[in-house]
């Protein structure tokens, strides 16, 4: 069974990251094959929303961008700072990256709605607003109204085993994400408990919470994670052992993500030829008897 990936936001943050992965799925779902560079834009103000996907620089058409991008704008928004008013991500091709920028300074139209103006400081009100929004109101600036856009991640920290700073979404700036396509392991350890059994390849033995990959089987299915980070049992389709020698896993799109690897992970193997030769023995013996295992490819 798939799991819903709003299962995995503990916070904004992994909403709206989620939101702009969103947004690059659909870009790429609209966009004929051939292309080096998708980038999405939206702008708005109150209901007034004005949504475009390029092709390499050539408008194409696009359906379902524009939710994503609102439910970002409102999970962006800061108390009495309001929220961005533009914001333009762009995906390069064969990659789950993106880069961008948000502006909530700069207006998005050349004449904005008075319509739009009123709503959009009566939903979500700036102590300052920018001087071009309160040039557009029809009236006196409104009385802000008790809207609610994420407060259902603040307080109680439920999930102790995230130990991710809490930033906001900006709203004015660059964004990024730059997916990990890689590791290298020097260390090997594995264990075998009552139902489970572990393999973890690290960068360094004194070092086991950075640039760790564990990958475990029991008779309820697999598990792969990377450092302290979550992980996920779906979407490993495949490991390979290369030469070099070198492991290479190959995920889904949702898998990649949690995991916040490219969907092609390689991960060079810096180990003495008997330690080599003990993952070569232990990777089939655990997940080969696991229900829906990854597919083993050169072992």
């Amino acid at each position: 069974m798939k799991t819903d990936r709003s299962d995995r936001w503990l916070n904004r943050g992994d909403e709206g990251h989620d939101m702009r992965l969103r947004i690059g799925d659909l870009a790429r779902a609209a966009a004929t094959p051939g292309w080096s560079q998708l980038v999405a834009r939206h702008a708005q103000v109150g209901a007034y929303a004005v949504t475009t996907l390029t092709r390499d620089g050539r408008e194409i058409l696009a359906e379902g961008l524009r939710e994503p991008f609102q439910r970002l704008r409102e999970l962006s928004y800061q108390t009495d700072a309001g929220t961005w008013f533009t914001c333009e991500l762009t995906f390069p091709a064969g990659s789950r990256s993106y880069t961008g920028r948000v502006d909530s300074t700069t207006p998005p139209f050349e004449d904005v709605p008075a319509t739009a103006a009123l709503a959009e400081l009566s939903t979500l009100p700036h102590r300052n607003p920018p001087g071009w929004l309160l040039n557009a109101l029809p009236t006196a600036p409104p009385l802000p109204l008790p809207f609610s856009y994420g407060e259902r991640y603040e307080g109680w920290r439920h999930d102790f085993d995230d130990r991710r700073p809490r930033h906001p979404l900006p709203i004015s700036g660059e964004v990024a994400y730059l997916p990990a396509a890689g590791m290298t392991a020097r260390e090997l350890f594995h264990g075998q408990g009552r139902d489970r059994h572990s393999v973890y390849l690290a960068r360094r033995a004194d070092d086991l919470e950075h640039d760790v990959l564990t990958v475990s089987g029991s008779e309820d299915g697999y598990w792969v994670a990377r450092h302290g980070m979550r992980g996920t049992g779906e979407g490993l389709r495949s490991i390979t052992l290369l030469d070099g020698p070198m492991l290479r896993l190959e995920l889904t799109p949702e898998a990649a993500d949690l995991l916040e690897t490219e969907t092609v992970f390689d991960v060079r193997l810096d180990l003495p030829p008997e330690t080599a030769g003990e993952l070569r023995a232990v990777l089939p013996r655990m997940l080969l008897p696991v229900s829906g295992a990854p597919e083993l490819i050169g072992f």
